[in-house]
């Protein structure tokens, strides 16, 4: 039996992953700041499914101490980490359009220096066996600047360049890094939302593009839904003036 170990894995996109996983009989580990909806969404997978092994372990990865410990935890009492799968993410939505500092540096401690802190003992973890893989749940408004969304924008482009510099660091060592790239999905966070959010998916949906693209496929980024994808992608090329007329006409601003 196979193992993934899923941060955030309490709710959303982490947690249809986790059910997924669990699904196709794979070992599943989950991980959150939040411990009683943790083993609320434990109790739930296993109710549901015939494979009892899966394990939820309270963890803030912004702490690189406790999530280092978690990991060491999984790998020498259950069982090595065959996938990570990086989702944990802190969202808040600048609606007020003001430059709020505080923002940023939540949204940088979680996002940016979380993922850092958890690929740093997984990359010590997987280099031993010279096997693994690694993915990063990023976000398509990392391809380019969008209004309201400079603090989360940014930690997520971060993530792209990221994951793009590591595969060919990570590679000489027999680790995979993925970068998943999803569209507008049913959670809390987008809940927050006041704009329309076009091609809108439940989570059920992500995750089965989750679990075929991190093991049916060698992609690189995983990204969905194609559609409104191939249109953000297609964005990555304008010029910026006609980026920013397009924008600006979009979104009224």
């Amino acid at each position: 039996m196979r193992t993934i170990f899923i941060t955030g894995g309490s709710s959303g996109i982490g947690a249809a992953t986790a059910e997924s996983f669990n699904n196709n009989n794979w070992r599943v580990i989950i991980s959150s700041r939040n411990k009683e909806k943790l083993n609320q969404t434990r109790k739930l997978i296993i109710g549901n499914s015939n494979n009892k092994e899966i394990y939820s372990i309270p963890c803030d990865i912004s702490k690189r101490e406790e999530i280092h410990e978690v990991v060491k935890d999984i790998e020498e009492n259950i069982a090595p980490i065959d996938i990570a799968l990086l989702n944990a993410a802190a969202y808040s939505p600048n609606k007020s359009q003001e430059f709020d500092i505080e923002n940023y540096n939540l949204l940088i401690d979680v996002n940016l220096k979380g993922t850092l802190n958890c690929i740093e003992i997984l990359q010590k973890q997987m280099r031993e066996r010279k096997k693994g893989l690694i993915a990063i749940v990023s976000s398509p408004v990392g391809y380019r600047g969008l209004p309201t969304a400079g603090a989360y924008g940014m930690t997520k482009a971060g993530l792209i360049n990221l994951a793009e510099s590591l595969y060919f660091d990570f590679k000489k060592q027999g680790i995979r890094i993925s970068v998943i790239n999803p569209g507008f999905i049913e959670s809390a966070s987008t809940k927050q939302n006041s704009f329309p959010m076009p091609f809108i998916k439940p989570a059920s949906f992500a995750a089965e593009k989750i679990y075929y693209g991190l093991t049916k496929t060698n992609r690189f980024e995983i990204k969905f839904p194609f559609l409104f994808l191939a249109i953000l992608k297609f964005a990555r090329i304008l010029p910026y003036r006609t980026y920013f007329y397009l924008v600006n006409k979009f979104t009224g601003l």
